[in-house]
């Protein structure tokens, strides 16, 4: 949704005059904004998912060739080592580890449930606020403590929880992927970490891009 903030009022207005006080809301570039709300599961979300997935193929990976190294450096049978990758030797256990280790992620996932996302982009930058049901296992699942003073309700009336929220200035990011057919903007401090992505409303995803274009120090189209 495209608002104008008004300073005086602290609220946002459709239009440039305030539809509060009546008055023209100046400084239409620094107050003009883009606010919306998105709902995603964890399990559902591809990029959580892979990224979980993906730490856990790597640790498992490093832990053999460790393994594998120490068998050829320090055994005096260096025959040890190819028996490692045999019926009875570690593989085999690595990769049942690794099916249980996927079983277990995506349970994680499950049990973190819908999650709301609050998105602001300003003049500053991007803006996230992440909510979710009131629950202490889900809070468990997510690793964070139940914050009883973070429970507030939302417009229509149901409780929620903030569980984080997070502010990302334009000057700080070092690189932005647009991923049109995913719905998608990604947004990395440093080049090679995904800070935040940004999950736009499809009939305002050209809209947002050209705001966020100028602001950009590289960007990226996928």
């Amino acid at each position: 949704m495209h608002v104008y903030y008004c300073k005086k009022c602290k609220a946002d207005s459709m239009t440039p005059v305030c539809d509060h006080c009546g008055m023209p809301i100046t400084a239409l570039n620094q107050n003009e904004r883009f606010k919306w709300r998105y709902i995603r599961t964890p399990l559902g979300d591809t990029p959580t998912l892979l990224g979980a997935l993906r730490v856990m193929v790597v640790t498992m990976t490093v832990l053999v060739t460790l393994m594998f190294l120490g068998e050829i450096i320090f055994s005096p049978n260096k025959e040890n080592a190819v028996r490692m990758f045999g019926y009875s030797g570690i593989l085999p256990w690595a990769l049942t580890l690794l099916i249980g280790g996927a079983a277990a992620i995506c349970l994680v996932l499950g049990l973190q449930g819908r999650e709301e996302m609050h998105f602001v982009v300003d003049a500053r930058g991007a803006h996230l606020q992440t909510w979710i049901p009131p629950s202490r296992l889900k809070c468990l699942a997510r690793s964070i403590p139940y914050e009883a003073y973070n429970i507030a309700t939302d417009p229509e009336g149901n409780a929620r929880m903030l569980i984080g929220e997070t502010h990302l200035l334009w000057a700080d990011v070092c690189r932005c992927e647009i991923r049109r057919h995913a719905g998608r903007i990604d947004l990395y401090r440093p080049s090679g970490f995904r800070f935040m992505s940004l999950y736009p409303e499809r009939q305002e995803m050209e809209a947002i891009e050209n705001y966020i274009m100028p602001k950009m120090k590289q960007l990226v189209h996928r």
